[in-house]
C-alpha cells in the first residue's frame, strides 16, 4: 500500500518526519517506512494521524477524495468494527472462509476480527472496504 497522502499532509503542514513521529508516539524510522510505503501503518496509528489533521481514514487510504466527515467518534470502536465486518460479509452472502481467502489469511484470523479479539490490519480493512464498496470510517464506527 502506498501512503502518498500522509507525506503530502505532513509537507502541507510544514512538519518533519520527526515531528509527525512524535505526534504518533513512534520513532522517526518507523514513520519514515510508513510514509515510503515499505511498511504499512497500523490502523490505530493511522487513526491518530487522521484525528490530528481532521481527515477521514477513507481519504488517507485513497478510497475517496472527501477529506473529512462529521464524526460521531474519534476512536476506532473495535466492537462496532467487528459487527460491521460481519454485517457486510453476511449482506454480501460470503463466508468467513471466502473473506479469509480474499485477504490471503486464515479463517481463524478473520474470525478474530469479526469477534472483536484483534484490530484488523490496515491493508485488510482497505482491501475489504474497496472490495465491498464501504467506508473504513463507517466500518470503524467513526461515522454513521
Amino acid at each position: 500500500m502506498e501512503f502518498k497522502r500522509i507525506k503530502a499532509i505532513r509537507e502541507d503542514n510544514d512538519l518533519t518526519q520527526t515531528e509527525i513521529a512524535r505526534i504518533l508516539g513512534v520513532n522517526r524510522g518507523a514513520y519514515s517506512l510508513w510514509e515510503l510505503g515499505i511498511n504499512t501503518i497500523p490502523l490505530s496509528y493511522l487513526n491518530v494521524f487522521c484525528n490530528k489533521f481532521e481527515l477521514s481514514l477513507d481519504y488517507i487510504l485513497g478510497i475517496t477524495n472527501v477529506k473529512n466527515y462529521t464524526l460521531v467518534n474519534n476512536d476506532i470502536d473495535i466492537n462496532v468494527l467487528g459487527k460491521r465486518l460481519k454485517f457486510i460479509r453476511k449482506k454480501e452472502k460470503r463466508t468467513q472462509e471466502n473473506i479469509a481467502s480474499l485477504l490471503n489469511t486464515t479463517h481463524s484470523t478473520w474470525s478474530a476480527y469479526e469477534n472483536c479479539k484483534v484490530l484488523i490490519p490496515t491493508v485488510f480493512i482497505w482491501k475489504f472496504a474497496t472490495e465491498y464498496k464501504c467506508s473504513v470510517d463507517w466500518l470503524c464506527g467513526k461515522i454513521n
